[in-house]
């Protein structure tokens, strides 16, 4: 095993990749941030916001993650997160002068599609620059994007909306992402599988190699999921996991709404919460992720669930709580540490048990599921689920709306478990995974 380059530009490459991703975390979330403004202005229901916020976006996000993860096993990786980022950032821009509902789900559609390079290229370029006893924290790492990200979204809106008004957050931002893809254009693609024991199956091959490397097929991914079932029920749990992430969208519009909060007060208020306890959980998620694995088999989707277990009854006890009290803010803080360890833990266990050359397509593989299902099922679930019982009556249909996407995720708990017994330990050497 050798370094493909000095820790100094290993670490510089991290936190690069992770502002990216704080960027596309931010241009994502940004919507359901400015959700009552947007909202209001546009004159949109709850089925047409969880629409954008879910399966407009989600499905173009995940099916174009499927082919830009496998464009990231055969193509310069930092390249295409570039084209990734001028496209979504331009879209972004154009979603700050939508006039309806059509245009901004145009916009929508088309920034799916760019953010969709990202982590694909992001996480297989990282596994070529840290080992497998590292992997866990350097993907925490990297997915701090998302609580700095949604927090940031929040305080944007709670702080400069008042100012510059939503339409002009999103060209500001836009503008940011576009100038953000020049150092992209300059950083050099490590060699594939440099990072590995020189095996079969993870020889190190330099870039441009292309045609010594296996072709990527559906049937080699369908062959991979049977030989690997952890891999496949690490698959299917992020999707329940992922069912509350999508029903986040809403959270602005349940505050203002039906517990009565000033949208830029509770805006601000949610995005530092966001990012104190966002943080803490992904540094922990990926942490004591890698601590779980070097002791127990299938360490890492273990903590998951054992994690889960202990959250659930805080985040659906907050939903009933007074707003404002100890309680309240206490299951608020809950929620964002368990919508943000998830990411390290599964995301390299997904890398540690994918070969080499499939890495970028694994990764978008889970990304396709977690979002085109997860989150785009759980943004439209609610959104059908919170008008059809404000149709019935019901006086605070968001709240109910919201609990039964909630309850989605405690089935990710058996399912992790059932992942963790197909897991053999990671050795210090590196050895593959069982």
């Amino acid at each position: 095993m050798s370094r493909v380059t000095s820790p100094v530009r290993t670490h510089s490459i991290l936190a690069f990749l992770m502002c990216l991703n704080v960027l596309n975390i931010i241009d994502r979330n940004l919507l359901g941030s400015f959700a009552p403004q947007v909202v209001a202005d546009l004159q949109l229901s709850d089925s047409q916001f969880g629409l954008l916020t879910g399966i407009i976006f989600v499905f173009f996000y995940a099916v174009a993650g499927l082919f830009m993860g496998t464009l990231a096993d055969r193509v310069h990786r930092p390249r295409l997160i570039a084209f990734g980022l001028l496209l979504w950032s331009a879209l972004t821009a154009y979603s700050g002068i939508a006039k309806n509902f059509v245009q901004i789900a145009i916009a929508r559609l088309f920034i799916g599609i760019g953010e969709s390079s990202l982590s694909p290229a992001s996480l297989s370029l990282l596994s070529d620059l840290y080992p497998r006893t590292r992997r866990g924290l350097a993907a925490g790492i990297y997915y701090l994007g998302i609580p700095l990200g949604a927090g940031a979204s929040f305080i944007v809106a709670g702080v400069l909306g008042p100012v510059l008004g939503w339409r002009n957050c999103f060209l500001l931002l836009g503008a940011i992402g576009v100038v953000l893809t020049l150092p992209l254009l300059f950083m050099k693609d490590p060699p594939r599988g440099a990072m590995e024991e020189r095996d079969d199956d993870t020889q190190a091959q330099p870039n441009g190699a292309d045609e010594q490397r296996p072709r990527t097929r559906v049937s080699e991914v369908m062959a991979i999921l049977r030989a690997r079932p952890a891999l496949l029920l690490t698959i299917v749990g992020a999707i329940f996991l992922h069912i509350p992430v999508g029903a986040g969208q809403f959270a602005l519009l349940w505050l203002v709404r039906e517990r009565g909060f000033d949208a830029a007060e509770i805006a601000t208020n949610y995005g530092l919460l966001f990012i104190v306890f966002g943080t803490l959980g992904t540094l922990l998620g990926g942490a004591l992720s890698d601590w779980f694995q070097a002791r127990f088999n299938g360490g890492r989707i273990r903590f998951l669930a054992i994690l889960i277990l202990i959250i659930t009854p805080f985040t659906l006890g907050y939903r009933f709580a007074e707003a404002g009290s100890v309680i309240f803010y206490t299951g608020m803080a809950a929620g964002f540490i368990f919508m943000s360890a998830f990411y390290g833990p599964a995301f390299s266990t997904a890398q540690d048990l994918a070969p080499v050359h499939m890495r970028g397509t694994i990764a978008g593989l889970l990304l396709l599921a977690c979002n085109l299902i997860g989150i785009g099922l759980g943004a439209v679930m609610t959104g059908l689920i919170s008008d059809g019982l404000r149709q019935l009556g019901e006086l605070e249909p968001l709240t109910w709306a919201l609990i039964c996407a909630d309850l989605c995720a405690l089935l990710t708990v058996p399912i992790f478990f059932w992942a963790s017994r197909h897991i053999g330990r990671v050795r210090p050497a590196g050895q593959p995974l069982g």
